[in-house]
């Protein structure tokens, strides 16, 4: 009787040690559609429960895989969503469940809703400033639409986008759940980002598994390079890294650009990529394959008029400029939000 009960109690002390290892996120949203996905410590059965309202009442399976075994990550896609709407959600694995969290689904392209877009990059953590991610999610991001804005954070935040470095060593674990994810969920499990490839990545494995991109890029490439359209915006994702720097890559581009200068609901284009062309603030971290870049977004702006903008980091510092198309950077140690287009904000 003892050994029964002590190997019971084991067994309930080993249970309650599973947790959440990474809070739930946004990923890919458009009109009628979302992935949600989050990391638990060792896999268990997992859903998420989703309604407009808080009462929910629907529920989605997942699918996983072992990240740093034997945690997983769990991803699931919701469909048959309307647009322009708020929802909430919740998720559950094994005997743990979530906070409840919300989203708002983006509004039809033909609806020109105008949206508000967050651009930062390089949040890898820095030994002197190790919290400094978390000061510009909190006092950087969120204190600025509180302030002003009325209403939910994310029904006045759109998407975020970032041009690489998330992480200081993109096969470090702990680099990701510690650095990047904890220190952003008060703002990735409401609001949808969009990252791309920087070389601190170094082409990791768990990138790919921590991100859902459209699967738009050229095949055999699609996670490297893709587009999503959010309003009359469409964001191009695009990897800078020299392994990629290649021609196919350049054809996709320009594809892709020729079919949106004759798509009507279309009107902007933002390119992101982590490595500049031509940056003041750090030479030696300059890229021609980006100058190819910008001669094709310029190319179709002064064919379509339809102005483009470029995100980039790597710099580690703050600049911005023009040509036929705009340029901007912002490392996290910026606080910049949107982009003003002919008086338009974006």
């Amino acid at each position: 009787m003892n050994r029964l009960l002590f190997i019971l109690f084991l067994y309930a002390l080993t249970s309650s040690s599973h947790n959440f290892t990474i809070q739930p996120y946004l990923q890919n949203a458009s009109p009628t559609s979302i992935t949600i996905m989050w990391e638990y410590s060792n896999w268990d059965v997992a859903y998420i429960e989703w309604g407009n309202t808080t009462g929910l009442g629907n529920l989605t399976a997942t699918t996983f895989e072992i990240t740093n075994d034997p945690a997983c990550v769990f991803t699931a896609k919701l469909s048959g969503l309307q647009t322009n709407t708020k929802y909430y959600y919740q998720v559950t694995t094994g005997n743990s469940t979530s906070a409840m969290f919300d989203f708002y689904t983006p509004a039809n392209k033909q609806d020109e809703k105008p949206i508000n877009i967050v651009a930062m990059s390089d949040m890898q953590i820095d030994g002197n400033n190790p919290t400094k991610f978390t000061e510009i999610i909190n006092d950087g991001i969120i204190n600025y639409i509180q302030n002003n804005y009325t209403g939910d954070i994310n029904n006045n935040l759109d998407m975020v986008l970032i041009p690489g470095d998330l992480v200081s060593t993109g096969t470090n674990y702990n680099h990701w759940k510690d650095h990047f994810f904890l220190q952003s969920e008060p703002l990735f499990s409401y609001v949808p980002f969009y990252p791309v490839l920087g070389n601190h990545e170094v082409n990791a494995n768990l990138y790919f598994q921590y991100f859902d991109f459209e699967d738009n890029g050229t095949p055999g490439y699609e996670e490297h390079w893709w587009y999503k359209d959010n309003s009359n915006v469409r964001v191009i994702g695009l990897n800078s890294n020299s392994p990629y720097q290649i021609q196919e890559q350049l054809d996709w581009l320009d594809s892709i650009l020729n079919m949106t200068a004759v798509d009507n609901t279309i009107d902007f284009v933002f390119a992101q990529l982590h490595h500049p062309h031509k940056s003041e603030l750090w030479t030696p971290g300059n890229t021609s394959f980006t100058g190819d870049v910008i001669s094709l977004l310029e190319n179709f702006t002064s064919v379509s008029g339809k102005p483009t903008v470029h995100f980039y980091g790597h710099t580690h510092g703050y600049s911005r400029g023009q040509s036929n198309c705009l340029l901007y950077t912002s490392d996290a140690a910026d606080e910049g939000l949107g982009v003003d287009l002919g008086g338009r904000r974006i």
